[in-house]
């Protein structure tokens, strides 16, 4: 087995009870959905979803009013939607699902899904914006036949905006060991336009050995991704291999 690492880098410069929140992340420019379940409320009650900014805004840190049951009660972002079912008969709950779409560092902060009723408990979410991580050809399982003699895993970590990528701080394992590299033998590239790192696993000489999980590890674990590979080598006798890294 002959595996190389190289290594791409792109760089540019209201009171909540901490005992019923949820701690939620969500990557950079993904999806994310949140959702909301009230019991013993009437039929009638209205469930609001509010929002508090981890970041200051210009008249402070305050609740910022999202949506009042299907209504909206801001101009400000459509990308935040709320698909309201209302009173479910059979469960005797209302049903209230945020959905927030192309996710940023603004979006960090604390949001609250409560009704009307003075009695009822909120649903609290306490949301983190995280790297992006993409994996290529993809995560998941990738399953070889014997007559594919090497693979290429790219792993790509974009930073948030106020972070500078680190890119010794992507790695790759294998089965739970890091693949080592050389570091006298690695090739950087650096652009001004993005601000994220590129680390590409060549897999060549492809045997049973190689089958197995593949991780791509970022900032100890800050985001982690495996691919999984499945091998057969029908009618082929497993031959030892050597092995090479560099960036």
């Amino acid at each position: 087995m002959i595996i190389q690492l190289i290594l791409l880098i792109i760089t540019i410069t209201g009171i909540v009870d901490s005992s019923n929140i949820r701690f939620i992340s969500g990557e950079l420019d993904s999806i994310i959905s949140l959702r909301c379940e009230i019991a013993q409320l009437p039929p009638n009650a209205v469930i609001t979803w509010v929002y508090r900014p981890r970041a200051p805004t210009i008249d402070g840190i305050k609740w910022l009013p999202l949506y009042a049951n299907a209504r909206r009660l801001t101009q400000n972002n459509q990308r935040f939607i709320v698909d309201y079912s209302g009173y479910n008969l059979q469960t005797e709950k209302h049903l209230s699902i945020l959905t927030i779409n192309k996710l940023n560092v603004s979006d960090e902060g604390i949001y609250m899904c409560k009704s009307n009723q003075y009695q009822s408990s909120a649903n609290n979410f306490n949301l983190t914006v995280i790297p992006l991580m993409k994996i290529l050809p993809n995560d998941g399982i990738i399953e070889l036949n014997h007559l594919q003699r090497s693979i290429n895993l790219s792993c790509t970590v974009r930073e948030l905006d106020q972070n500078t990528i680190d890119p010794l701080k992507i790695k790759w394992y294998h089965n739970k060991h890091e693949i080592s590299h050389q570091r006298n033998s690695h090739l950087i590239n650096k652009y001004s336009h993005n601000n994220q790192a590129t680390l590409i696993l060549y897999i060549h000489n492809l045997s049973m050995n190689d089958s197995g999980l593949f991780t791509c590890n970022y900032d100890n674990g800050l985001i982690i991704k495996d691919v999984q590979i499945v091998y057969t080598s029908a009618g082929k006798s497993n031959s030892s291999s050597s092995s090479s890294f560099y960036f």
